[in-house]
């Protein structure tokens, strides 16, 4: 009983110390990475000064993309190399289906260098369950 007193102080004191989210906005930044929501990435694209880039495979896209979206698939052996050619001074939007390889896409160019990255959170299919312009 003692011993579970004990841990449960300890993990209190832990979660007392760590920090609340300092982002309020609905921006969130995850590792660098920033993840807008279907309105903000609507937004962002446009500006008309960000790149586009899908990283589904070639199949997926057949079934339709975002208008004006570079494909850069990302289970293709040489998607580190092509992704690294997009221009680092530049706004670069990513999307997948769902957003795993859109976030993990983006943290690898934030590794990279690249400061001005933002990933579609929830993917693809929030687009469109949303309405936003899809063909």
């Amino acid at each position: 009983m003692k011993n579970l007193a004990l841990l449960l102080l300890f993990i209190t004191s832990v979660l007392a110390c760590t920090p609340k989210g300092e982002n309020q906005s609905s921006e969130k930044v995850k590792n660098s990475v920033v993840s807008l929501d279907e309105k903000e990435f609507s937004e962002k694209l446009s500006s008309g000064k960000a790149l586009l880039i899908d990283v589904r495979t070639a199949e997926e896209i057949t079934s339709g993309k975002i208008p004006n979206a570079i494909s850069i698939d990302f289970y293709r052996a040489d998607f580190q190399d092509q992704i690294l050619k997009l221009p680092k001074d530049q706004e670069i939007l990513i999307y997948c289906s769902a957003g795993v390889r859109s976030l993990q896409a983006s943290e690898f160019l934030t590794k990279n260098g690249y400061s001005k990255i933002y990933h579609l959170e929830g993917g693809l299919g929030n687009w469109i369950r949303k309405g936003y312009p899809f063909e």
